[in-house]
């Protein structure tokens, strides 16, 4: 397995003879914010609380993903998963991959695990954020309002849940039961926003999947009987 380390207000009517005091307190209700992000439950690893993504309301309005890509490679720079939230053309999704790896790679191993984004995926505007484990790098690029501290244990959320769906992932899970990765990543992020963070919330939708899958295989597979 892998190493793991440690709203604005609603409108309302105007009154037709608004009082004083009722004007006042419209004046301070219509003061409210806008959509938040809902903390997530994430398996905690120490005593001091960061900040992190968590399931989020969907705005009123279509707006950008803050995540803009998940990207998956090994040391050697070839894919096994990826990703995107925005429209690239093939080609462009490959060389996003080859730039991200060759920001990524370089790196070592005791600096902070995020930087600016390369050129082709929207330069200073976002950022890449990753973990290293064994063979692999878990990239996220996201925008760079984004928490790094939320991702990076949203990569770990990530990579427990695999862990615990695969029992004991490696590499070779990830290139032979591709279909399941994305099933669990589609748990987790949907176009781009955080859906849930709770590992033990995925697990058990997954799990619910595999029995409807083997329930389909086993109806499919059972030979006809005559009346």
């Amino acid at each position: 397995m892998f190493p793991l380390p440690s709203a604005s207000a609603p409108p309302w009517p105007r009154p037709s003879t608004p009082r004083p005091a009722a004007r006042e307190r419209a004046r301070a209700r219509a003061g409210g914010g806008g959509w938040g992000r809902i903390a997530g439950k994430i398996p905690r690893r120490g005593s001091r609380a960061r900040p992190r993504p968590g399931p989020q309301r969907p705005p009123s309005r279509p707006g950008p993903a803050m995540i803009k890509a998940i990207l998956i490679f090994n040391n050697h720079g070839k894919p096994r998963l990826s990703k995107f939230y925005q429209p690239y053309s093939e080609d462009t999704q490959q060389q996003i991959i080859r730039e991200t790896f060759h920001l990524v790679s370089k790196r070592d191993e005791n600096v902070c695990n995020f930087l600016e984004g390369g050129l082709l995926i929207g330069g200073s505007d976002n950022k890449l954020i990753y973990r290293h484990y064994a063979t692999l790098y878990f990239v996220f690029c996201v925008d760079s309002s984004e928490s790094e501290l939320g991702i990076l244990d949203l990569i770990q959320v990530f990579v427990e849940t695999l862990d615990k769906c695969f029992e004991n992932v490696c590499e070779l899970d990830l290139i032979f039961h591709v279909d399941k990765v994305h099933n669990i990543l589609a748990e987790m992020v949907m176009g781009g926003m955080v859906l849930e963070t709770n590992m033990n919330e995925i697990v058990t939708q997954i799990d619910a999947q595999n029995k409807l899958e083997k329930s389909e295989t086993f109806i499919f597979q059972s030979p006809r009987q005559d009346r």
